[in-house]
């Protein structure tokens, strides 16, 4: 397989909420931010850094994104099209892709439906106003 290398200047937006796009991309070097929007509000879920994954829940089940994500600094991605999945990956790590992230999926509506309590809990911090309205302008640009 030919690793198809992406990169991104910090504030570049690689997905939007909704997008069809099913790509999987492992982040190299660099710094992504994940968040979801409502109205103008811009509401921070994770930070994915060196070695990690995103778009791993549209990958697995082809549905539409569920967030945006957004380079924070230059960030270097290799992509993973679903067109090489079977390549990639024994019959039953597809499965058990497509089951937990059904399983994410569910949980995801519940909180976002239900809400959660929070005790002691280590969350992503809050963005400030200024780093929400240069978000929401970036946005707007893509």
């Amino acid at each position: 397989m030919t690793n198809i290398k992406k990169e991104l200047k910090n504030g570049e937006i690689i997905c939007k909420q909704g997008d069809d796009d099913t790509t999987l991309y492992l982040v190299e070097n660099g710094k992504l931010l994940v968040f979801g929007l409502d109205g103008t509000k811009v509401t921070p879920f994770a930070y994915i850094k060196e070695n990690e994954f995103v778009g791993e829940l549209s990958y697995f089940d082809g549905k539409s994104r569920s967030a945006y994500v957004m380079a924070i600094e230059d960030t270097t991605l290799m992509t993973v099209p679903p067109s090489k999945q079977t390549e990639l990956m024994p019959d039953w790590m597809i499965k058990l892709g497509i089951n937990l992230t059904k399983r994410l999926r569910h949980i995801d509506n519940l909180i976002s439906h239900k809400g959660i309590k929070r005790s002691n809990v280590d969350g992503v911090k809050p963005l400030s106003i200024d780093e929400q309205r240069e978000i929401y302008q970036r946005i707007q640009e893509a």
